[in-house]
């Protein structure tokens, strides 16, 4: 076991931010920013995106390598590998993606004598932790938030590979409980650790949504898994009884299907797609909003959230929540104590539930009160960063507890 006092962790992932101001995966940027003074020296390897180099962000040194042109080299960032991998010019990419990798996380482990490797999504990335494990005794971490997990549902060959992958961890870790189930069908490891994420997003008091038009927030990518074509059709049922405004935020392959959706609903004046927007004018919105909605949904490749972590940051606000009961969601929204599930793929209940919250004060804030406690317990950043660096030093005791 490595000693407490000289735990050099690397943190591998496929994204992360490129400058200060990026927005990519803003939750591991803020996990590792929250543990680096609780290890002696924490370090993040990642590809390049474009010719992008090696830099430093909040501090930390953020390792780049290069596996391509760099007019090519976009396999990751902005829109994500798994969904960028279905165009035969990104699958191209993967094999020296994958050979580069390998080879630049073992030189970097033993450059910087790193005794822990933390990988996210093991596959592909737990490819890079072979050598350092077996030539260099690195002890390896294999995180998991779904994706990879909904791949191997597609294919038999990622699922024996993922499978061996996350068999060979000394340790593995998912993002909520539906995550660890998935990981326990293709291992048959029943020892993951949840460790969630929580919000970054910081809570801002502002002003609240007008009574006479209230407003409704979708904040995420808008890829199909998010299901906001459930609450597009919702939303004219939800009209026939009380005038509301959607905000739906952030960008996305279904975005210009969605819009066209809006138009075809004649919802061109209710609904609003705002596109990325900065934490400040995302704060903004969970304070203005009277209700966040989440209509997530199994995607054509079943793959659903791991967690949703804008969920965490509605509740920080003590919003009032309606999502669906799929995924991770539910380690976050308990059925009217934190907010409101409902059944995916169904319009109709998603507006009954939408109803429900509007029209109903008292449910509305005490969902909102009880839901603010419930993640400020679990899903609290110290608690989180305190449950991560026990995990490198080797101290965090088997639980599966979220």
């Amino acid at each position: 076991m490595n000693d407490l006092n000289n735990v050099r962790v690397a943190v591998v992932t496929s994204t992360y931010a490129r400058t200060d101001g990026d927005c990519q995966v803003p939750w591991m940027r803020e996990l590792v920013a929250r543990t680096k003074d609780k290890v002696e020296d924490i370090r993040v390897f990642a590809p390049a995106f474009k010719g992008f180099k090696s830099h430093t962000v909040d501090g930390v040194p953020v390792h780049r390598f290069r596996y391509a042109p760099a007019k090519i080299e976009a396999l990751t960032h902005d829109e994500g590998a798994p969904s960028k991998s279905k165009r035969i010019s990104h699958k191209l990419l993967a094999i020296p993606y994958i050979i580069c990798g390998m080879i630049a996380v073992f030189l970097w482990c033993r450059k910087y004598k790193i005794n822990v490797l933390h990988v996210h999504w093991p596959f592909p990335h737990g490819l890079w932790a072979i050598l350092p494990k077996q030539l260099l005794g690195v002890k390896v971490i294999a995180m998991s938030h779904g994706a990879e997990l909904a791949m191997a549902r597609r294919s038999k060959v990622i699922r024996m590979v993922l499978g061996w992958l996350l068999r060979q961890a000394d340790v593995r870790c998912a993002n909520s409980s539906h995550t660890a189930n998935e990981i326990f069908n293709v291992s048959g490891k029943a020892d993951t650790q949840v460790i969630p994420y929580g919000a970054t997003v910081s809570v801002k008091t502002g002003k609240e949504g007008k009574e006479e038009e209230p407003t409704l927030l979708f904040c995420g990518r808008l890829v199909q898994r998010k299901g906001i074509d459930v609450l597009l059709k919702a939303l004219p049922h939800v009209l026939d009884k009380q005038k509301v405004k959607l905000v739906i935020t952030g960008e996305g392959d279904c975005k210009e299907e969605w819009m066209q959706l809006t138009e075809e609903l004649n919802l061109s004046e209710h609904v609003t797609f705002a596109g990325f927007v900065s934490n400040e004018e995302l704060a903004s919105l969970y304070g203005l909003c009277a209700a966040y909605v989440h209509p997530a949904i199994f995607d054509d490749n079943g793959d659903t959230e791991g967690l949703g972590v804008v969920l965490i940051e509605a509740l920080s606000y003590r919003k009032p929540v309606i999502a669906s009961a799929v995924g991770g969601i539910v380690d976050v929204v308990k059925h009217k104590e934190t907010g409101i599930l409902v059944e995916e793929k169904r319009p109709r209940k998603l507006a009954k539930a939408i109803l429900e919250v509007l029209e109903d004060k008292q449910l509305a804030k005490s969902l909102g009160d009880q839901g603010y406690k419930h993640v400020s317990r679990f899903f609290d950043w110290s608690r989180i960063a305190r449950k991560t660096s026990e995990m490198y030093k080797g101290k965090l005791v088997p639980s599966n507890e979220g």
